[in-house]
């Protein structure tokens, strides 16, 4: 006999759906579905964080290469600090320079100047390496130098400018022209160009000839953290960051390193670019008043010249160089000069040698013509060979140095800039 359930049993539930699925199978299916979902979602997600560091980095890369290279390089037909012929300012966040100008106003015309001859649009600076022509010949985008002539004038109006070149080759008909020369930036103050970083909206600035702009125009939401210059003198020597230098050290510049930081969210990029500056066209070390460089002792010198003499203060100009050993100056030369009848020649009238210091030992009257770029031989200027600096093998030397260490400083100097050559 079949029993009958009871009123309070309630029979198990089995729905069944068309075609046969149950409830228990759909629940363990939608499980299933959100695992899958899930690890979908952590997939995306982590994709989409891929994708969003790949662009942030891209950025970061786009906005520093760009911004680096319009310090270093400028961009097209533009200047850049790999140009700069004369330093004007040298701060951590900020540098003042003239690049070498570009000088473009001129269109040959074989027929009302068959001469070739064409006015610079800005006042040369004296003392600098001498004009470059080039010429663009049609139909071609390189430019090709050529050889030209240059005169120098002494006027000093920005609008009437007066120095010259000539093209020495004739000017294919058609052709464009352009000359690169340094100008004078006391004359022109357009020609200085200034990099400046402003911490507090953590933008960079450059303004050149009368307009100041920010670099790089698009940031593409990167943000500036800092633009350091770090400078090096010619001995390969950094200069403290912690003060501005003064006018002598600022001339003895010869190598700007440029540091970059750029950040974008979570992300950061940092860069530098190093770049030897042409800040004097001197062979050897430039040297001003109060330059302090080591000398090789009197036994393993070999050479020791001076020379690349520009900027001359005065009608006549005075360089005196000591020599510093154990605390102690031991000797002394002292080279007056005046200027000659051409304004690319000098006239070194008279030396003079102390040692110690207010003896004087020999002196003479030379009266020997230079041009501004020769250099004049230091240790064959005493004739006799027994007071000058270095230590003859083949005579008894009258002056005796110690060996060193030893130093040299520049004591007296009415040339803006001039170069010693000295080699061991």
């Amino acid at each position: 006999m079949k029993k009958s359930l009871s009123a309070g049993v309630t029979p198990p539930l089995t729905l069944s759906l068309s075609g046969g699925v149950t409830l228990v199978e759909l629940l363990v299916s939608l499980a299933v579905l959100g695992i899958i979902g899930g690890v979908n979602g952590a997939i995306l997600s982590a994709g989409l964080d891929s994708w969003s560091h790949i662009q942030q980095q891209l950025s970061l890369q786009q906005v520093s290469d760009e911004t680096m290279g319009m310090l270093m390089e400028g961009g097209f037909d533009e200047q850049g600090l790999r140009d700069a012929v004369e330093l004007k300012e040298a701060r951590t966040e900020q540098m003042a320079f003239v690049p070498l100008w570009i000088d473009l106003s001129h269109k040959p015309n074989p027929i009302l100047n068959k001469g070739q001859r064409f006015i610079l649009e800005k006042q040369f600076k004296t003392g600098a390496a001498i004009p470059v022509g080039q010429v663009r010949l049609p139909e071609s985008d390189e430019w090709q130098t050529v050889p030209v002539a240059f005169e120098s004038s002494p006027g000093l109006d920005p609008k009437h400018p007066d120095d010259a070149v000539t093209f020495l080759n004739p000017i294919p008909l058609g052709s464009a022209i352009r000359v690169i020369y340094t100008p004078d930036a006391s004359v022109h103050p357009e020609t200085v160009m200034a990099f400046r970083f402003d911490p507090e909206s953590k933008k960079i600035f450059r303004s050149y000839s009368g307009k100041t702009e920010m670099i790089p125009k698009r940031l593409q939401g990167v943000e500036t953290d800092r633009l350091a210059f770090l400078y090096y003198d010619n001995l390969n020597r950094l200069l403290p960051s912690n003060r501005s230098p003064g006018s002598s050290e600022l001339r003895r510049i010869t190598g700007v390193k440029v540091y970059l930081a750029f950040s974008k969210n979570q992300e950061r990029r940092e860069s530098t670019s190093f770049t030897n500056v042409r800040n004097v066209q001197t062979l050897g070390v430039t040297i001003s008043k109060g330059s302090v460089v080591p000398i090789s002792g009197p036994q393993a010198v070999r050479a020791f010249s001076m020379g690349d003499l520009s900027g001359l203060t005065k009608r006549e100009g005075t360089v005196e160089l000591a020599v510093k050993s154990q605390g102690r100056f031991r000797w002394k030369i002292r080279l007056q000069f005046r200027a000659g009848e051409d304004s690319s020649r000098l006239v070194l009238e008279r030396f003079e040698i102390q040692a110690p210091i207010g003896q004087i030992r020999t002196s003479g009257i030379v009266n020997q013509p230079v041009s501004r770029s020769e250099f004049v031989d230091l240790m064959s200027i005493d004739r006799t060979g027994l007071f000058d600096y270095d230590d003859d093998e083949d005579i008894s030397d009258t002056i005796v140095v110690p060996e060193g260490p030893n130093f040299l400083e520049v004591t007296e100097c009415d040339f803006e800039t001039a170069a010693l050559f000295i080699r061991p």
